[in-house]
């Protein structure tokens, strides 16, 4: 089975993606599965050497694939010619030479190939044990991470690790190990398009889709819908008053429970101190109970103040402060339209109906519920 044609596809779109989206973690790890691909294929396998000494490079890449693949993911996320970038690209490129360098030795070559255990216990497997353990290590590290912090790009790599391991374990079999390179490939890819969805259609403070998202969900909904638009009371004064830092925790918060809105209703950030729910198949009366309970929710919260220096986890006893902790008092207004107010009404106008409602109820003392300009709960 010959993958030439799709091989360079995979590899060269994931790597313009990864270079547009910065994503050098998974741009290196592509380019350490196409390298470890074409070496076996053009200077391992017996059909591409006459001297016997592709087990050699097999045990080598074997050994080497599954260590930088662990060391990439570790590596903290930069720009692909930042100077550590750069770095990582000299260490990558000069592998190989070094690695066939060695091999002219009889030293290295019997080192890749020890064992320091029984036989049997690697039966199952056609790589040397020295390998088994780094692609051990390597997964068991990975997923501790991926346990402790779960990510796309970690999945992605765990599972190209997998790939790259039936790759390098199959051989010249059956199913030839560029299948499998190709398949960790696509993961990477797919990765890559997830990482860039996710970057354009969700709001990295409070994890909501982002205005972009509801305006393409507003485009889709069938039949009647309400929009609500809800804001943060005196959002400027937190931050006036107690910096940035508490402001973007002000706004964590109110977006937990805007996402966890009753009703069937799906929260977006729309901007600033701004979200916004929609609800499908719902007219503005049978959603105002569910707003109402939104605002009480939040205008029954106490929000303590963290402070700048406060430890990412929470001690076994707590020590008695001298000074109190800051609590603040956060309300929200909230404004409704529905799609069936005027025939002749376009969505951006019920839209715009759901902003000037919000305003009515911040003009009528805030943390309320406005229903358009009609009626106030």
């Amino acid at each position: 089975m010959d993958f030439a044609p799709v091989y360079p596809a995979v590899f060269v779109i994931g790597a313009l993606q990864c270079w547009k989206f910065h994503r050098t973690r998974l741009l290196f790890a592509l380019v350490l599965l196409v390298a470890a691909d074409r070496i076996l294929l053009h200077f391992a396998y017996p059909e591409a050497i006459a001297d016997g000494s592709g087990q050699a490079i097999v045990n080598a890449v074997a050994l080497l694939l599954p260590l930088n693949l662990l060391v990439v993911s570790l590596i903290p996320e930069r720009g692909p010619l930042t100077l550590r970038s750069l770095l990582q690209w000299v260490v990558i490129i000069a592998q190989p030479g070094i690695i066939a360098r060695l091999l002219q030795s009889d030293v290295v070559p019997s080192i890749l190939a020890f064992e320091f255990a029984d036989e049997m216990y690697f039966s199952w497997t056609t790589l040397p044990q020295l390998a088994v353990l780094a692609f051990l290590i390597a997964f068991v590290v990975l997923v501790a991470r991926m346990i402790n912090d779960p990510s796309e790009e970690r999945r992605a790599v765990v599972w190209a690790l997998i790939a790259a391991f039936l790759a390098i374990n199959a051989g010249e079999g059956d199913l030839v190990s560029t299948t499998y390179f190709a398949a960790a490939g696509l993961m990477l890819v797919q990765t890559v398009i997830d990482v860039s969805y996710r970057l354009a259609y969700q709001d990295a403070l409070t994890k909501l889709p982002t205005r972009r998202g509801f305006n393409e969900a507003l485009a889709q909904v069938l039949g009647h819908w309400t929009v609500a638009m809800v804001d943060v009371d005196h959002f400027k004064k937190f931050n006036d008053l107690h910096g940035h830092e508490v402001g973007d925790q002000v706004l964590r918060m109110v977006a937990a429970e805007v996402g966890k809105v009753s009703g069937g209703g799906k929260a977006f950030r729309y901007g600033g101190e701004e979200f916004v729910v929609l609800f499908a198949n719902k007219r503005v009366e049978q959603c105002q109970e569910h707003l109402e309970r939104l605002r009480a929710t939040i205008a029954g919260r106490v929000f303590t103040i963290r402070s700048a220096f406060r430890p990412r986890r929470k001690p076994d006893q707590l020590k008695a402060s001298k000074k109190p902790r800051k609590t603040l008092k956060i309300t929200v207004s909230i404004g409704a339209a529905d799609s069936v107010f005027d025939e002749r009404e376009t969505a951006e106008e019920t839209v715009k109906a759901a902003d000037k409602a919000l305003y009515q109820a911040k003009e009528g003392g805030r943390n309320k519920v406005w229903i358009r300009a009609k009626s106030k709960i």
